[in-house]
């Protein structure tokens, strides 16, 4: 069954000018070798040669490869946009340098002006450098922190953006909190949680549960040498979010009632006297039927 909710979520982001922008230049060269017009201005016919569709069969194998476990249809095209516009440059230059010069002019106009779309997380969502993170948890041990240790370069660690930022804002909570602690801003950290930030173990990014200031749940991009799939089912699933979430809840209300009971017991003698005032005065008015003089 089609999740009509996730879907309109998906077409709604793509609806946006990075997509259709890039999306019409990863196809620009296509475009051109099958439009009458524009194929004859290059001074070519309009066919693919061996060496073109060579190229075209190297991009989609690529993407296919990279893509394999992807987690999003955004991170999809993301991946898709890079390698066939770096196929299309290649491709341009053979058909004439001058195609090729303005098409690289137009990617680099794409790349800074138009900007990945940034996606929504939880409002409360707390980024972590230095020695931030270990001072929150000792000093919030009632706090359930979910927080991920990330890069801001490495493709794996944007794919679950989107992810990460939509479970956050599921499972919020006054006592169940969402973090980000980037590897880079924060030396010796994530080694302490025995999370490598070498870019060759590939281990990033990982997401750890931390309950009463100590891990509780752990998840790697790759642990042991196996990949894992960061998507928002599984992660939901073995980090047990819900569980979580039910003791947050829980906690909550533990806490709340502690309070109350000690906001009863912090009365002062005054409204102590007066509340025994009020009650000799109702024994005395359900015996005799009048009301006491005194005050």
């Amino acid at each position: 069954m089609v999740n009509t909710y996730a879907l309109k979520k998906t077409l709604r982001s793509l609806a946006t000018p990075y997509f259709i922008l890039n999306l019409i230049a990863s196809l620009l060269h296509p475009i051109s070798r099958f439009t009458p017009r524009l194929c004859t201005l290059a001074g070519d016919d309009c066919t693919l040669d061996f060496y073109e569709l060579e190229i075209y069969f190297f991009v989609i194998c690529v993407v296919a490869i990279k893509n394999r476990r992807c987690v999003s249809v955004e991170a999809y095209l993301s991946t898709f946009f890079t390698f066939a516009k770096g196929g299309s440059a290649i491709l341009f230059y053979k058909m004439n340098i001058q195609l090729a010069i303005w098409f690289i002019l137009l990617c680099i106009v794409l790349t800074v002006t138009v900007r990945t779309p940034s996606f929504e997380e939880s409002s409360e969502m707390k980024y972590f450098v230095d020695d931030t993170l270990p001072e929150q948890l000792k000093n919030d041990k009632d706090t359930i922190w979910v927080v991920e240790f990330y890069t801001t370069f490495s493709p794996h660690c944007n794919a679950v953006k989107p992810i990460f930022g939509a479970l956050s804002r599921e499972y919020t909570h006054d006592y169940m909190k969402f973090g980000k602690c980037d590897v880079l801003k924060s030396h010796g950290v994530p080694e302490s949680y025995d999370i490598s930030s070498s870019c060759l173990k590939t281990e990033l990014p990982a997401i750890i549960v931390f309950e009463d200031g100590k891990p509780a749940a752990r998840i790697k991009q790759t642990n042991n040498g196996k990949q894992y799939l960061m998507s928002y089912v599984n992660l939901k699933r073995d980090l047990l979010l819900q569980e979580f979430y039910e003791k947050a809840v829980q906690k909550s209300k533990t806490i709340h009632s502690e309070k109350k009971k000690k906001k009863m017991k912090l009365l002062s003698p005054a409204d102590s006297r007066y509340g025994n005032l009020r009650s000799n005065k109702e024994l005395i008015r359900q015996s005799t039927g009048f009301l006491p003089l005194f005050n």
